[in-house]
């Protein structure tokens, strides 16, 4: 069936399944063409339901969907440090992204279809490929005429490292599955795994290389998974990972100092290896002081920005007035206090028990991906506030309302 034929069959199903594809296949791209094709894709998906006479069931399936409560205790926290905030309208204004992402995140665990579901996995993948071979010609490119460029393809590398380390943990999921994939298929996903870990190794981001290094162990660590498998990839990772080190210097300098880099964190007598390590930690201990300050609910969402100048002596690291702490945890304590922070836990916890339910009621790629990329992704939102990204945190809510709809229909 072409799609003019598609489209006359069903226009509303067509118009739907073109919003998830839209979504998937701008995952590692673009901000406005994510949430435009998740905002098509639940729109008619509200359509049909509408045509169906079935709208006053969704009431009751919102409530059943894993993490309702969660979500709302989260959006809770957040309108509460807003209505203390040192600046509600703009703590309000912030909250905004809150409530569209716990919205996509429930659109797709109503609406996701098993026929819809694989072939948005399919591009995706090819999506975050695409954007994999984009990042390794920049860099390789720039080395060939010697200079040092971190393979970004468009983002800033330390966000393109973290949407390739999520996609790494999809295409790993699938190779490692237990369900029959043709041999055409599985090296299609091998090729596509090695040219991931190397756009990874490209970025020079040392959060990426700790959640690679976790997505290993992860799949080492869950039941049920090929070590036939996993311990080849692990080996074609770090001969990736040596070889392209050998080509530049800079590359072994960052693997080399995730240990020191650590070290200055925790002993302050040890100062920081470089740069972007040393802004971390003045971004942090900033952030520890704000919260000092309004340890219960905060300085309100969307306002750390405002409050830099009076917590941080001048000159400011790297000359800039930070918004972001650099830190999830620290950066949300400081927005939302104690409170909010509990509330970001309780959900992070939630979702982990989600990906772990799908993964034990319908072990395959599908659930694996969810369970195997939660704990990667709370780490490196210990040196970012990725979970405030659309990018990465979409990508991973995609993946456990993929693990949840299949552990439903499987």
């Amino acid at each position: 069936m072409n799609i003019s034929e598609a489209f006359k069959r069903d226009r509303v199903s067509f118009i739907q399944s073109s919003g998830l594809y839209l979504f998937a296949a701008a995952l590692p791209f673009s901000v406005t063409l994510i949430q435009g094709g998740l905002l098509l894709f639940i729109a008619a998906g509200l359509w049909r339901r509408c045509a169906a006479g079935a709208l006053q069931t969704l009431p009751a399936e919102i409530k059943a969907t894993p993490l309702f409560v969660p979500w709302v205790l989260y959006l809770a926290a957040g309108v509460l440090a807003a209505v203390f905030s040192v600046s509600p309208a703009r703590s309000f204004a912030a909250l905004n992204s809150d409530l569209l992402t716990a919205a996509a995140f429930l659109g797709l665990c109503l609406f996701l279809e098993p026929r819809q579901r694989e072939t948005a996995l399919k591009i995706y993948l090819a999506a975050i490929t695409a954007a994999a071979v984009f990042g390794i010609s920049q860099a390789m490119g720039a080395l060939a005429h010697g200079h040092d460029l971190r393979a970004r393809a468009g983002h800033h590398p330390v966000r393109f490292g973290e949407i390739m380390v999520i996609g790494l943990t999809l295409a790993i999921s699938r190779a490692a599955a237990a369900e029959d994939l043709s041999p055409r298929v599985r090296r299609t996903i091998f090729a596509a795994t090695l040219l991931i870990i190397s756009a990874i190794v490209l970025s020079q981001s040392r959060g990426a290389y700790l959640g690679t290094a976790l997505v290993f162990a992860g799949m080492l660590a869950i039941k049920r998974q090929p070590k036939r498998v996993i311990i080849p990839l692990i080996a074609a990772a770090a001969v990736l990972g040596i070889g392209l080190s050998l080509l530049n210097p800079v590359i072994r300098y960052k693997i080399g100092s995730i240990f020191s880099g650590a070290n200055s964190a925790v002993n302050t007598a040890v100062n920081a290896p470089d740069q972007s390590i040393g802004t971390r930690l003045v971004l942090w201990k900033t952030g520890l002081k704000m919260i000092k300050d309004r340890p219960l609910l905060g300085a309100g969402p969307g306002n750390v920005k405002t409050l830099f100048p009076l917590y941080c002596p001048q000159p400011y690291p790297e000359g800039t007035v930070w918004g972001s702490l650099h830190n999830l945890y620290i950066h949300q304590t400081a927005e939302r206090g104690f409170v909010g922070l509990a509330a970001l836990l309780t959900l992070f916890a939630a979702m982990f028990m989600a990906a772990l339910r799908g993964f034990n009621r319908s072990p395959s790629g599908l659930t694996l991906w969810a369970l195997a990329i939660m704990v990667p992704w709370y780490a490196m939102n210990g040196t970012e506030i990725t979970f405030q990204h659309v990018h990465t945190s979409y990508a991973v809510l995609w993946a456990l309302a993929v693990s949840i709809t299949a552990a439903r229909t499987e």
